[in-house]
């Protein structure tokens, strides 16, 4: 807050509330806001930004006292300023950067530098303009991410800072070269913006975030330096340029703030989709009660905030949907490992929150299922109770309205099952049971319905299959129960069935009566000598 204080000071200075041609204020303001913006670099460890700070006001103080003949001229004026560019090359430097597009159009800024080497007037000067226009091109490389990847804390800000240094730099030099600087000329005051810019700009970097007081005195200082060096007697060639970069850098700056509230407004609608997804995720989004579905539906919620999401598994469940790749994120689920794979890994980071989120209602979902299953299906064989029956006959009466397909009604009962269980005992006959109940709901598809309707009898709704269809796979049903053995029994096992139906269904009545139809279908098969398929 103190720095931000400082800032709004300089920002009333700058605006005209105190005179800005004031001798001791190009004389002593300059110098002290570097060493002042030195210092408070190095109190927040940034060593490198600080020092070049701090040398460079230390530089400007010694002319300042030179020019007050408190000082004899000599070489160690520069040593100062030579310490303090090597400071900040070495800070760009260690700042990663991108390959220039958008910022290539403030490279004719380092036209200013680079003709300064044309002037032998200059003398030592001008080794500081080419530099000054090296550094601009290393500038170059580090504002590139603000259009690619965001406003990246406050680098706008110490951006724009640093380009009001270099310019004010290359622009005193031709000051000096047509015929000397001018006492009380305001290009001092883009010094002491830029100090004051690259200090808090960095610091807010460092903290990761990017005020709007910061990026407001940016786009102001870009369009002061135009201002202040349209004055006389300033060449038209610096009055050109600096027109050029102050519009060129803040019309930059404005569509960065523009990507960046596009790039922020659609993470809110990603996240909002993912939310909403996460929100709808229930067994009910699937035919039958499985976590197949329920990691199914999670995969497709995740892929609103990662569209490289390509696989989802919990391995606790040994459920896995999609497919497995290298890169995987680890999700929470208390106890069970759940892992979301990707098919690159993530080009930013993941949002903080999101791994949890996906796994906390992954992990409620999953015990509704669970719940579910225990209300809705049958304990011994894990087929479908007779509530599980009136809870998924809507579905498939609605699937098969929809696409008009017929469904196929199946009553199948267990030949001589009471002698099964007087002669073995009803632990053999539970077995005969799961032996039944595991080969129909291997028969059956995802769309169909296999029921355990009460004690040996069990239901099949086949959907898409007409009353032929149906009897081909009660026909496969019946073969492959014949063909198993359960011990003690030394006799094949057989059983009837009655099917109706094979029409396109018009509501649940329709469905009740072709039950009835195939049962009284089944007991004929009985009567008539059991082991075999009768159609209603």
């Amino acid at each position: 807050m103190i720095a931000y204080g400082l800032g709004l000071v300089a920002l009333l200075l700058f605006l005209g509330l105190f005179p800005p041609t004031a001798p001791w204020n190009e004389r002593f303001l300059t110098p002290l806001v570097a060493l002042g913006g030195g210092v408070f670099l190095l109190r927040h460890r940034r060593q490198s930004w600080g020092l070049g700070l701090l040398f460079l006001g230390l530089g400007d103080l010694a002319w300042t006292l030179e020019d007050l003949k408190s000082l004899p001229r000599g070489l160690y004026l520069e040593f100062p300023y030579l310490v303090g560019y090597a400071a900040l090359t070495w800070a760009l430097l260690k700042i990663p950067g991108e390959k220039p597009r958008l910022s290539l159009l403030l490279m004719p800024l380092a036209l200013l530098g680079l003709a300064s080497a044309l002037k032998p007037e200059l003398g030592i000067d001008r080794i500081y303009t080419v530099w000054d226009a090296l550094l601009l091109l290393l500038l170059l490389l580090r504002l590139e991410p603000l259009f690619q990847e965001g406003l990246l804390g406050g680098r706008a800000l110490w951006g724009v800072g640093f380009l009001l240094f270099l310019v004010a730099d290359m622009a005193y030099a031709f000051l000096e070269a047509a015929g000397g600087y001018p006492t009380g000329h305001p290009v001092h005051l883009l010094w002491t913006l830029g100090y004051l810019l690259l200090a808090l700009g960095v610091v807010e970097e460092q903290e990761g975030h990017a005020s709007f007081l910061g990026q407001a005195l940016a786009l102001g200082g870009l369009f002061f330096m135009p201002a202040v060096l349209l004055n006389d007697p300033t060449p038209w060639s610096v009055r050109l340029l600096a027109l050029y970069g102050g519009l060129v850098g803040a019309l930059g700056l404005l569509y960065a703030l523009h990507l960046e509230w596009r790039r922020t407004e659609e993470k809110r609608v990603r996240w909002t989709r993912f939310l909403e997804a996460l929100a709808r995720l229930s067994p009910r989004v699937t035919q039958t009660l499985s976590p197949e579905g329920v990691l199914l539906g999670a995969l497709g919620a995740a892929q609103h905030l990662l569209p490289q999401a390509v696989g989802l598994e919990v391995r606790g469940r040994r459920g896995l949907v999609g497919e497995r790749t290298p890169h995987s994120l680890l999700i929470p689920l208390n106890g069970d490992a759940a892992y979301l794979y990707l098919r690159t890994p993530p080009e930013e980071p993941v949002p903080q929150g999101f791994l949890s989120l996906l796994g906390e209602r992954i992990k409620q979902v999953l015990k509704q299922v669970e719940w579910g299953t225990l209300a809705l299906t049958d304990p011994l064989t894990g087929l479908l109770n007779r509530r599980g029956l009136e809870v998924e006959l809507p579905k498939l009466l609605a699937l098969a309205r929809r696409y008009g397909a017929p469904v196929s009604v199946v009553m199948l009962d267990i030949d001589r099952f009471k002698r099964v269980n007087d002669t073995y005992g009803h632990p053999v006959g539970d077995e005969v049971l799961k032996v039944l109940g595991r080969i129909l709901g291997a028969s059956v598809r995802r769309e169909d319905l296999a029921v355990r309707y009460g004690g040996e009898e069990f239901l099949l709704l086949l959907y898409g299959a007409d009353r032929e269809a149906a009897k081909e796979v009660v026909e496969r049903i019946r073969y492959r129960f014949r063909t198993q053995r359960v011990e003690p029994i030394p006799y094949p096992l057989t059983l009837s069935a009655g099917i109706a139906g094979g029409e396109v269904p018009e509501g649940e009545a329709q469905v009740e009566d072709w039950i009835l139809k195939a049962d009284y279908a089944l007991l004929r098969a009985k009567e008539t000598g059991r082991d075999r398929v009768t159609l209603a």
